[in-house]
């Protein structure tokens, strides 16, 4: 999942005919007809979040509980992208700028042998 949405950070960082198409897509975003799609999405959001703090989520066994956590994480980062692309793409690529930093400097205390 994570490589799905990832090529879209590269796409943006590379591509200015992308950047252009995601400004028009933006722009979108605050039209009234987009109201009913976004309202939708965050339902879905709504009834992922209910489920999960449900009698019957909790009474499932641990696998059944992760895997649907995991699916219902990764729909999340699908709507939250759809929902807006740009911010979702800037603070994915600040995030692995960091990470990125991160790797290249001085280990963390506890893990110099890695």
């Amino acid at each position: 999942m994570k490589n799905l949405l990832n090529q879209f950070i590269e796409l943006y960082e590379k591509e200015e005919e992308y950047q252009r198409r995601l400004g028009n897509y933006q722009g979108i975003l605050k039209t009234k007809e987009w109201q009913f799609f976004r309202d939708t999405l965050m339902m879905i959001k709504g009834t992922m979040a209910t489920d999960m703090f449900s009698r019957k989520y909790t009474d499932l066994d641990v696998k059944e509980k992760d895997v649907r956590q995991r699916t219902y994480y990764n729909i999340d980062q699908m709507i939250t992208f759809l929902l807006n692309p740009t911010g979702w793409i800037k603070k994915r690529s600040k995030w692995q700028l960091l990470t990125n930093l991160k790797g290249k400097g001085k280990p963390e205390p506890g893990r110099e042998g890695e």
